[in-house]
């Protein structure tokens, strides 16, 4: 008995000992097991093997008690139970008591011990649940706003808690190096293809004001590549009376005004302005293209589609009972179609080719010259050999007598404003403007004679370019050309008593062709020079003459005595006519690899190539083409966006509770950025990490646009201001049009884009799920061998039980490793009014 007592008080130096409290009055010692005592040593010890394992094995007990927390009571000892551990053993003790004690326990140096998957598991574990989060913010359809809130939210605690180590100063330059780098990509930031309510927006309601819309961005195009400025007339035009004639009337005033200025020159006869590409301009030219795209577009309607051989003549290609100058009136009324244009597609243009490419038998060309009507016709004289088409009838004649001068313009010369040609307005305004430059003196004489203005002149010579770019028959045009400007000059030279009148016009205009070599012996008329010797009108008529024949008479090939006239519907001669390329080409010294004299453009595009023709071929080629630009703009577009640099000057920046806006970004940022500029990123960054004051206190920051009415409704605060800025609008469940989130999601959903942004995602959830399973693994691998029941064994020292209490001592044996044993001597007790024991000692020998 004095054996057995020494040896409980040993066993009381590892935890708070409760053998004090235990009634030693009349009590019952057992020294010798029992199965009953046995039974309880066994339910009673399972509790151990965490803390033993801690101990033997050196490890953390959080992580050990866990991993056995979680196992089956079965699995790690002989007692048939289903519970897992700490179901059981909060079943059979008092686990309120147990945890102080253990807690005690596991301060002591021998069973406080790192966990060494520690760093690896707060990595991987954050990175799991950010992957989580960001798997739930991704799908086939794009973005998922509150997936998306979640994610960002993650973030944001990811960086606050690395304090100071991950300030934005740490990639700042590094993004504004790499942006300057790629500064072509800011011209993306801004999608490229005008939406229809970014049409609508701007004034424009119909294809009148898409016209006009087009033909502006042009211009605004060319301002900026000659550098005009608001102080020399860069092109301001805005779309306003639209459903009016006003709207021609205004362009066509504003455009010959600032090509006017484009052509001007100084004292010197020194142009002001030279043509430098700017990357600035970009943004119009794609402007310009896309909305010419829309506009073509409208006329391919299935109503205006017509089957080549339901075609009448040049001037029905879009209705057998509309001309075409009706139909394109019909449009110009007609409001711009939403559908069509939010496809942002380049189909309009693109169809120039598709209709050339055009399968069907088209042999007069009808198909293939529809857009080339829509871009230039200008009025309704384009059938195939008509006479009215000629040089008196829409540029100029003059009778004999100088009355007739009031009759001498020619239609075209108020070609500017009707529905027409879309470029028509345009080259009748670039032209004007240039004329105004160049006519004064002897030539503004002549203009005034014959009753012309610059806007007259401008839109006759728009008239002529238009009608041979329109693709149609010009050829009694061309053939007539110098026969009719030969009568009309001499006319004019005739005007008044002996000449009188006539001789304001000849006098100048032949100084003019004097000094052009016409009359002389440096004429560039082959004719011997002696028979027009000082006759400079009668020498340019005759090689104006020569021209027209030599254009009228091309030879199809060397060896045939064939021929063609470059004026008769050139357009569909090239495209259906055999030898037409090769012959032209000849004409202007170029010449083809391969001879072609008996092949035509549609002929090249029927040949096959592995069973598949080169038109279809090109066709599918252009069709990917158009199909694949959205994409390759938002992937543009998302690279400027995360390069930008563009906030700090767009936006004011607020701290709550204080009226004015801070002075400077640097207050945001925490640092001062080098040479003043600084990354969008980098201020989003910062506000997301939380701003603080000079007392370490978080302040709460807000923004507002700098181009706002400046109110306080404007303000966005918080966490929703940083997450505006990134392109989230979590109030109205939305993107910001063109944000960093805004393009995100727009890749998203693209099929291809959306499966290949998820790879990397799928990729990292699987490299973190290896990674997070390796230490799992590792960790279960080791926990089981070392819970192993059979490392585990039992010895009885002793039982106790009076009217209060019962205590049990005993011994745990853990086998660390071949002849090697720990023990641990081991001390509950559990009091008769409960039925759960307590820990009454626990040590290592």
């Amino acid at each position: 008995m004095k054996k057995i007592l020494l040896s409980l008080s040993a066993l009381t130096i590892g935890a708070t000992p409760a053998v004090s409290l235990l009634n030693v009055g009349q009590k019952q010692v057992i020294t010798q097991v029992t199965s009953e005592i046995q039974k309880k040593m066994d339910e009673t010890s399972v509790l151990f093997k965490a803390p033993i394992i801690t101990n033997a094995q050196k490890q953390n007990s959080d992580v050990t008690t866990n991993w056995l927390n979680d196992q089956k009571v079965s699995d790690i000892s002989n007692i048939n139970s289903a519970l897992s551990y700490a179901n059981f053993n909060a079943e059979k003790y008092d686990m309120k008591s147990v945890e102080k004690t253990l807690n005690k326990i596991y301060k002591d140096k021998d069973y406080k011990y790192k966990n060494e998957d520690a760093t690896s598991e707060l990595i991987f574990g954050a990175a799991d649940k950010g992957v989580s989060l960001l798997e739930n913010s991704i799908d086939d359809d794009g973005l998922k706003v509150e997936g998306v809130n979640e994610f960002l939210n993650w973030i944001s605690y990811v960086s606050f808690a690395s304090g100071g180590s991950l300030k934005a100063d740490k990639f700042d330059s590094s993004i504004l190096k790499f942006a300057d780098k790629i500064s072509f990509v800011k011209m993306f930031k801004h999608y490229p293809a005008p939406t229809y309510s970014q049409l609508w927006s701007e004034g424009v309601r119909t294809y009148r004001g898409l016209k006009f819309y087009t033909l502006s961005n042009f211009n605004s195009f060319m301002s900026v590549n000659y550098g005009l400025t608001s102080e020399t007339g860069a092109w301001n035009f805005k779309i306003q009376d639209e459903g009016s004639s006003n709207i021609a009337r205004n362009f066509f005033n504003a455009s010959s005004a600032m090509y006017k200025e484009i052509f001007s020159k100084d004292d010197q006869k020194v142009s002001k302005h030279e043509f430098k590409f700017t990357s600035d301009s970009v943004v119009y030219l794609l402007n310009f293209i896309y909305s010419l795209s829309y506009y073509i577009d409208a006329f391919n309607q299935p109503e205006y589609m017509l089957d080549p051989s339901m075609v009448t003549d040049q001037n029905h290609l879009f209705s057998p009972y509309k001309t075409n100058l009706e139909v394109m009136n019909e449009v110009y009324n007609k409001n711009i179609s939403k559908e069509n244009i939010d496809k942002r597609r380049l189909n309009g243009i693109l169809s120039i080719f598709y209709d050339i490419m055009y399968k069907g038998s088209d042999p007069n060309g009808y198909r293939s010259s529809r857009v080339l009507k829509i871009l230039f016709q200008v009025d309704d004289d384009i059938t195939d050999g008509n006479k009215k088409l000629d040089l008196n009838t829409k540029v100029i004649r003059a009778g004999s007598s100088v009355a007739s001068v009031f009759d001498t313009p020619g239609e075209w010369k108020n070609n500017t404003t009707g529905p027409n040609g879309i470029f028509n307005t345009l080259l009748a305004s670039l032209v004007k403007g240039f004329l105004d430059n160049q006519i004064s003196g002897g030539i503004q004489i002549i203009l005034n004679i014959l009753q012309l203005s610059t806007e007259n002149l401008g839109s006759i010579l728009a008239g002529l370019i238009s009608s041979i770019l329109s693709g149609i028959d010009m050829k009694y045009f061309f053939e007539n050309l110098s026969s009719q400007l030969n009568k009309t000059l001499n006319n004019i030279y005739g005007w008044g008593l002996w000449g009188s009148i006539g001789s304001q016009v000849k006098k100048p205009l032949e100084k003019q062709l004097t000094s052009m070599g016409f009359g002389t012996d440096n004429s560039p008329n082959k004719t011997p020079t002696g028979i027009f010797k000082d006759k400079p009108t009668d020498d340019f008529i005759d090689y104006l003459d020569q021209m027209m024949k030599k254009f009228s008479n091309i030879k199809v090939n060397e060896n045939s005595t064939e021929t063609w006239s470059l004026f008769d519907n050139l357009f569909n001669q090239l495209l259906n006519e055999k030898g037409r390329l090769q012959s032209i080409l000849k004409l202007f010294n170029v010449n083809l690899p391969i001879d072609m004299s008996n092949k035509s453009v549609k002929d090249i595009f029927r040949i096959n190539v592995l069973g598949i023709s080169i038109g279809d071929v090109l066709t599918s080629i252009l069709k990917g083409f158009d199909s694949s630009l959205p994409l390759f703009y938002k992937i543009l577009g998302l690279l400027a966006t995360v390069t930008g640099s563009d906030i700090s000057n767009e936006y004011d920046f607020f701290i709550k509770g204080q009226e004015e806006p801070l002075s400077s970004i640097d207050e945001v940022l925490g640092y001062t950025p080098t040479d003043g500029r600084t990354s969008d990123l980098a201020v989003i960054w910062s506000m997301m990490k939380f701003v603080k004051d000079d007392n370490g206190k978080n302040k709460v920051l807000g923004i507002r646009p700098k181009n706002s009415n400046n109110t306080e409704e404007e303000k966005i605060w918080g966490h929703k201001a940083w997450k505006y800025l990134l392109g989230l609008n979590y109030d109205d469940k939305s993107y910001n049009q063109d944000s960093i989130l805004f393009y995100v999601n727009e890749l998203l959903t693209n099929g291809l884009t959306s499966k290949i942004i998820q790879w990397p995602v799928k990729m990292t959830r699987k490299y973190i799920d290896y990674n997070l399973s390796d230490i799992t693994f590792n960790r279960n691998k080791k926990m089981n061998y070392w819970s192993n029941k059979d490392l585990f064994s039992t010895q009885f020292v002793s039982y106790q039980e009076d009217s209060k209490q019962e205590v049990l001592n005993y011994k745990i044996m853990y086998k660390v490793k071949k002849d090697v044993y720990y023990t641990y001597n081991v001390s509950v007790y559990k009091e008769n009014t409960s039925s759960k024991y307590k820990i009454n000692s626990f040590n290592r020998i």
